[in-house]
């Protein structure tokens, strides 16, 4: 099966930044087989071919949504006018250890559908549990593949009490069991499942236990994700613990390396910049967390100039899934500090959001561009609604006028997950109306 999509701006984010501004591109079941100006389309003959016209579109690589949490979106709205201690003590704690296997599917698909809807192809979902309940790992995993999306699960840990409800602490042996288990299990399912290592907070978790997870990551060539310097309470007990800074204390533990994902980062320090830029280590940005919890913003432009990788997320607090949102974010916050306009453009943010995020989730030679070979994983986002009206440069308006109610399709691996804007295997109302009744049940 072919299908060619034409007449669209194709923003590639390849390494050269490759627009077509009357483009096409081709796909032949699950890969992109070719891509170019419509002046030098061939159109196949004799096969059976799916044309979708994308006049008045812009076309990009699928967006990735490099940190969130699926499963938080069932306590959305939950204690928002709150820092992030407060958030977690009344809102998500409470609500994780309720949640069982079948509340957790169930969040699952709410959250890998909202960000199907909104051009995202590929997620980054951080999930716990009750220690009772590590069977709902596996609910969440089902739902991830149930929807269609890309899912890479970084199932966190905690091992240290201090703050976090005793119910989610486990033993070394129960987590690095847990991994093999997953890995055995889950990782590379469909090639569109992967299981990644989380030590949730340096905070929340023994160095000895973060070593040896780091020890299992290597074995299995696995990501670690983990939540680095977020609020000014995590920063200062570290420091009062170990006299060093975050990436200081998890570089000597020899876990920051290319595969490193540095979550939030909003108070780091030069020197752990420098320490993130050697490794080839990944911030992940989440601006509209930090804003909501008053965390701050992260100084991204001076990560920029240290050489740090950058990608990008929504996170939960964020209350929302939509990455145009968390685009738009990116561009203009880190602006304020310097009061510097270029501190990161529309592109950048557009590649923070793509090519950067499979490079941190090493899917880079999978996803991330609109490219001959790569998976088809595309995000076709309509620029003729009157806030995106006129189009002078479809990037921009993506990055600073779009939201996510602006995708009209989307694609995983060839297959149409999204079309006219509506989900194709799912009923939106059928997923809202259940989730609704059972959050009614856990929370009232």
């Amino acid at each position: 099966m072919k299908t060619i999509i034409k007449n669209g701006y194709i923003a590639t984010v390849n390494r050269e930044d490759q627009v077509y501004p009357r483009g096409a591109l081709m796909v032949e079941n699950d890969r992109i087989s070719w891509v170019g100006p419509m002046e030098d389309l061939v159109m196949p003959e004799g096969e059976d071919v799916r044309v979708i016209d994308a006049t008045g579109h812009l076309v990009i690589p699928g967006l990735i949504n490099a940190h969130t949490h699926n499963v938080y979106y069932l306590m959305r709205g939950l204690a928002m006018d709150a820092e992030l201690k407060e958030w977690l003590e009344r809102a998500i704690w409470p609500g994780l250890m309720r949640i069982d296997r079948q509340a957790a599917y169930q969040g699952s698909l709410l959250g890998c559908l909202e960000n199907l809807l909104g051009g995202v192809t590929c997620v980054a979902d951080n999930y716990y549990m009750h220690r009772e309940r590590k069977e709902n790992i596996d609910g969440v995993l089902e739902a991830a593949l149930d929807s269609g999306i890309r899912l890479c699960m970084a199932r966190g840990f905690h091992d240290l009490q201090f703050n976090v409800p005793e119910e989610f602490l486990e033993t070394p042996e129960e987590i690095l069991g847990e991994y093999r288990r997953m890995v055995r299990t889950w990782h590379g399912r469909e090639d569109r499942i992967f299981v990644m290592i989380s030590p949730v907070n340096l905070l929340y978790s023994q160095p000895d236990t973060i070593l040896q997870a780091g020890e299992l990551a290597r074995e299995y060539g696995l990501c670690l994700h983990t939540h680095v310097a977020e609020a000014g309470f995590e920063v200062r007990e570290i420091h009062r613990r170990y006299r060093k800074h975050y990436i200081e204390v998890l570089d000597r533990l020899g876990v920051v390396d290319e595969r490193f994902h540095a979550v939030h980062s909003v108070m780091i320090t030069r020197p752990e910049m420098a320490i993130l830029a050697e490794r080839g280590a990944t911030v992940i940005f989440n601006p509209a967390s930090n804003l909501l919890l008053a965390s701050g913003v992260a100084p991204i432009e001076e990560m920029k100039e240290a050489g740090v990788r950058i990608a990008l997320g929504t996170d939960a607090p964020n209350n929302t899934q939509d990455m145009m949102q968390s685009m738009k974010l990116a561009a203009i916050l880190p602006r304020i500090i310097r009061h510097n306009p270029l501190a990161v453009t529309s592109r950048e943010a557009l590649r923070m959001a793509t090519m950067a995020g499979a490079e941190a989730l090493g899917l880079d030679d999978r996803i991330g561009s609109l490219e001959p070979g790569k998976y088809a994983d595309i995000t076709m986002v309509s620029m003729e609604a009157l806030h995106n009206t006129p189009v002078y440069d479809p990037v921009a308006n993506l990055v600073y006028s779009a939201h996510a109610g602006d995708v009209r399709t989307v694609m995983v691996s060839g297959e149409v997950l999204v079309e006219g804007g509506r989900l194709v295997h799912h009923s939106e109302s059928e997923v809202a109306a259940k989730t609704g009744e059972l959050c009614s049940r856990m929370f009232h």
